[in-house]
Parts: structure tokens; C-alpha cells; sequence
């Protein structure tokens, strides 16, 4: 069985659409991001681009070009996930050097220098500009972020190496190192709503681990397959998992720890990322497929948690990946990796009221709000 990179779907040749992009303008703008009050930020992996979508008019306002030159070199990158703080104070978006897209000297895929870096970049949301980045080695293979309420502290997997850094964002530093297993291929990653815990996807480990915040210690929930991405309920009694190579996600009590699955219909091709309602009541999950040769899903599905079952199959796009609700519950938002576009649901119907056209492989979201900050 064929595996596929969650980080980099598709592996692309030195495209003249990042050199033309980054020769042309690194921020392209329609109208001043201080005027909105509320946005969508996108991460558009295969462009290496943020978008940046107004909920009012479902248009696309601003798109941030991260490509840059580094020690001398042109650096495109894949925009892997992206973050807004809690506080709705900063955004941050992962980011891996894309290979091929390196200037002529670095047309070779394989031939990589030293001297570059993955990066998390800063945004701010007020301007929807760059203001900085951390450079992180490269290869490392940047997966999800998440930032505490506080805004002064955000985490950031390394599915390649392991590793969860703790970065201090009041001085833009990496700040502690945590290991969470050889080979346990960390992806997806939710802070619990006491910013205690972690709640972190295994790929390779086939579990959800639990990262204390107090002393860093690591406790293990096995489970029975790829694990991609985790939601955590509001009140904090629930944590999940999509299983993916299984028609299932999984579920634990953290009271109780207490572990259970909730089986998805039959025709399931491999959940991703899923959300819950800020009720608690809810769990969005969407069937992408697609990863590790399966065949391609374009449905959302809720969970009723309550009853641990689903009860609404939603049309969506070709490959719903990312997703996320909206602090009031209203709206759902989902990256659709193959239809290059974003379906918006709303969460009383249940139906898919409008598709946004975003770009080359929409993947990790994220919503900021003028008056309620981002989501977490």
C-alpha cells in the first residue's frame, strides 16, 4: 500500500507559478483586513499561500504569499496548517521548504542545501501581513499548531522527528523540545479548554497521546488504526480521534478515561480532521479519503455525542480535509483538498449553502473573529 505524505499530497516539479508569484507581490490584497469582522484563514498547501476569507460576502479578501529568499536562495513552501490565537491577537501558519521551488541552483528535488529552514510564520491578523518566522530544520515536516488562550504559548508538531516544540511567542522561541516517540509520526494536535494538556494525533503510533503541560510527561491511548487529528469537546469531557484506516472515530471520557469508537457508515473513505459544536453537542467529521490509495470521499458527517452515532451525512466537496465551527455554532467551514474550494454548511440545515474557490489544496483552517478572537 502506496503511502502518501499528510504534509505534501503531491510532490510538484520547480513551478513558475511560485516564482511568478513571489516576482510579482508577496501580499495581494482586496481592501483593508481591519475593516472585517469576521475571517477564514486558510492554508492553500500546494500554492504555498494563506487565504483569507471574508464570512459576510464568502469571498476571498487577501492572499498571503509566504515564498521568500533565504540565505541567498528563492524558497517556496507548502502551508501545511494554520492557527489563529485564541486572544485573535496573532495567526500562525506552518510551513516546509517545498522542494524543487529553490531557484535554479536547487532544481534537483532531492538535492536540498543545509543551510534552509521549515518555518512557522507569523501573521497579523489586524493587517494580514507577515510579521516573522521561526526557522525550524528543515525536513522536519511542520504538521498542525496550536496557542494557548493566553496567546504566549503555542505548539507545534514535527511528524518526521517526533518532536512537540513549545515555542515562547512573546520572544519568538523555540523554549522546550519534548519527545513523543520514534516513529510515532505526531500529526494533528488540541489543547484541552484548561490549557493543561495536549491531545495529540499518532499516525505511526496508532494512538492519541496525552501531553501534560505541567511536567511534559506522555500517556498513551492505543487505539485501532492511523490516528490523523483530535477534537476536543468545550466542556472538556470528550477528546477524539479519527481513526483513519478504520470506519470508525474514536472517543475518550477524560473523567473517567473511559475509550470507545462511534462507527461511521459503511461507505466511509478515511475521516481527517473533525470539530466539535462550542455546545459540546455536536462532532463534525469530514470523509476525505484519498490519503494511503483510498478511494475520494465529498461528505461530512455530524455526531451526535450525546449518542454517539451519526446522525446527518452532509454533501461537500472532493476530499474534505480541513474543518471548523464557528464560536457562535452557526456556520461550518470545510478545505476541500480536490475541488480546490471551501464549503461553507449551516449548522442548523445542515446542508452546504455556498463553495468558495481557494486554490491548490485547501488544508488547514482557521477562523478569527473582531469581537470573540479565533477559534481553538
Amino acid at each position: 500500500m502506496k503511502k502518501i505524505s499528510l504534509i505534501a499530497a503531491i510532490a510538484l516539479a520547480l513551478s513558475p507559478f511560485f516564482i511568478a508569484a513571489f516576482l510579482f507581490s508577496s501580499q495581494s490584497n482586496i481592501g483593508g483586513a481591519q475593516n472585517y469582522t469576521e475571517k477564514v484563514y486558510v492554508a492553500i498547501e500546494e500554492e504555498g499561500r494563506v487565504g483569507v476569507v471574508d464570512t459576510a460576502s464568502r469571498k476571498v479578501i487577501k492572499s498571503i504569499d509566504l515564498s521568500e529568499v533565504q540565505n541567498g536562495k528563492f524558497v517556496g513552501y507548502t502551508t501545511h496548517n494554520v492557527q489563529v490565537a485564541p486572544n485573535g491577537k496573532i495567526v500562525l501558519v506552518t510551513a516546509n521548504v517545498k522542494r524543487g521551488v529553490m531557484g535554479e541552483s536547487e532544481s534537483n528535488n532531492e538535492d536540498v542545501s543545509d543551510d534552509l529552514y521549515d518555518k512557522v510564520f507569523f501573521i497579523d491578523p489586524k493587517t494580514d501581513t507577515v510579521t516573522g518566522s521561526l526557522p525550524i530544520e528543515i525536513d522536519s515536516h511542520l504538521a498542525h499548531v496550536v496557542i494557548n488562550d493566553a496567546g504566549t504559548r503555542a505548539y507545534v508538531m514535527s511528524q518526521e522527528k517526533g518532536i512537540l516544540y513549545s515555542i515562547d511567542l512573546t520572544n519568538k522561541k523555540i523554549e522546550k523540545s519534548i519527545s513523543i516517540g520514534e516513529k510515532s509520526e505526531p500529526h494533528g494536535l488540541r489543547l484541552s479548554p484548561d490549557n493543561s494538556k495536549l491531545y495529540v494525533a499518532l499516525i505511526g503510533g496508532k494512538a492519541i497521546a496525552e501531553v501534560s503541560l505541567k511536567n511534559y510527561s506522555v500517556l498513551e491511548y492505543p487505539l485501532s488504526g492511523a490516528v490523523i487529528q483530535t477534537a476536543v469537546t468545550s466542556d472538556g469531557n470528550y477528546v477524539f480521534g479519527s481513526v483513519y484506516n478504520t470506519k470508525k472515530v474514536a472517543w475518550i471520557k477524560t473523567q473517567t478515561e473511559e475509550q470507545g469508537y462511534i462507527d461511521l457508515p459503511e461507505d466511509a473513505k478515511g475521516s481527517v480532521q473533525l470539530y466539535a459544536t462550542p455546545d459540546s453537542k455536536y462532532l463534525y467529521v469530514v470523509n476525505q479519503g484519498y490519503y494511503f490509495d483510498q478511494p475520494i470521499g465529498n461528505t461530512v458527517y455530524r455526531i451526535d455525542i450525546g449518542q454517539k452515532k451519526v446522525d446527518q451525512v452532509i454533501p461537500a466537496g472532493d476530499g474534505p480535509h480541513g474543518i471548523v465551527v464557528d464560536k457562535a455554532g452557526r456556520f461550518v467551514y470545510v478545505t476541500n483538498l480536490l475541488s480546490k474550494d471551501m464549503s461553507v454548511i449551516d449548522a442548523l440545515s445542515n446542508k452546504e449553502v455556498a463553495r468558495i474557490k481557494i486554490g491548490e489544496m485547501p488544508n488547514g483552517i482557521s477562523m478569527w473573529n473582531k469581537d470573540m478572537g479565533g477559534t481553538p
